[in-house]
């Protein structure tokens, strides 16, 4: 074993424990609370922390303040003592009629919204024990969701992460959705009209995040947007009462215009579509929880089937 191994030997893991208390906690006497230890103990640990870094790591003042070596452990402690808890409580025995645990699913607030919502209550009725928490999807590396406890993303295709394990979930594609009392009564749109008309839409991020960038050329970059929002779960509601045509994914779209005094208009001149795409670490392949997770993903996937065109 090299010198490095030596080192991690005369190392207690506990002291694990301690950086990430000292970089997380706002002061050192939260942060010795976090982990049951006074603070003239918590003081010698940062001390001992400090010499093995040779970095102050944390400098308190009127704010703590990071060291720039504190803020780049600060990410990987955390990952670090998960795992490690992973470890220590890894079952291969998993029963979802009687499994008692947490499972945390990542998703943007779309796919919640036009997916999770249909397949949880599935999920619940054959695990009832299970605790299932849902959170939102950070927008960038997905690697970072499972940084923070993820077990399971469901993401678009255009954000999936090659170096992590997928599945296929289904497709979706752009449709029009507009006020029952719209003006423009067919139900097809062509692109002229499509152009003439304003819009209401998410904002640019979460419109490239569901179907993937598009250029200034691109008919979505030629409409008049006169409002945008943050929130996929407002998109029908900037069509109601209003003139305005939302673009948005045709499930959701379908959904909200089963509910809703809300009309689905097609366009066939907007041929975009995306694939839902679960993604998980590939070490965690084997494990039944997340196989019996991508297999009720599945079967929620089968059972949406494919979305009508209109709704009556």
């Amino acid at each position: 074993m090299g010198e490095t191994g030596t080192r991690l030997r005369r190392l207690n893991i506990n002291l694990l424990y301690a950086l990430h208390a000292v970089l997380e906690a706002p002061t050192l006497t939260a942060a010795a609370r976090s982990v049951a230890l006074s603070q003239p103990a918590m003081s010698a640990k940062l001390r001992q922390l400090r010499d093995h870094f040779g970095d102050e790591l944390v400098i308190y003042g009127d704010r703590k303040l990071r060291t720039a070596l504190g803020e780049a452990l600060c990410a990987r402690t955390g990952r670090l003592l998960r795992e490690v808890d992973d470890t220590f409580n890894l079952t291969l025995d998993f029963d979802p009629a009687t499994a008692r645990q947490t499972i945390t699913i990542a998703a943007p607030e779309a796919i919640e919204l036009m997916f999770l919502s249909r397949v949880i209550p599935n999920m619940r009725a054959r695990a009832p024990g299970l605790r299932i928490r849902t959170v939102p999807f950070v927008h960038g590396s997905v690697h970072r969701l499972f940084d923070a406890g993820v077990d399971m993303a469901i993401v678009p295709d255009a954000m999936v992460d090659p170096d992590l394990s997928s599945q296929s979930l289904f497709s979706h594609r752009l449709t029009g959705m507009v006020w029952r009392e719209h003006p423009f009564t067919a139900l097809s749109m062509d692109e002229a009209d499509y152009l003439a008309a304003q819009h209401g839409a998410a904002s640019e991020e979460i419109e490239g995040a569901m179907f993937g960038a598009y250029g200034p050329e691109h008919v979505l970059a030629r409409r008049d947007v006169v409002i945008r929002t943050g929130l996929y779960s407002m998109l029908p509601l900037l069509a109601l009462g209003s003139e305005l045509i939302v673009t948005a994914s045709d499930w959701f779209a379908q959904y909200n215009a089963a509910i809703l005094p809300l009309r689905l208009v097609t366009l066939p001149f907007l041929n975009a579509s995306s694939e839902l795409v679960a993604q998980w670490q590939p070490y965690r392949a084997r494990e039944p929880v997340i196989a019996w997770l991508i297999d009720a993903l599945m079967r929620g996937a089968r059972a949406i089937g494919a979305p009508h065109p209109q709704i009556g």
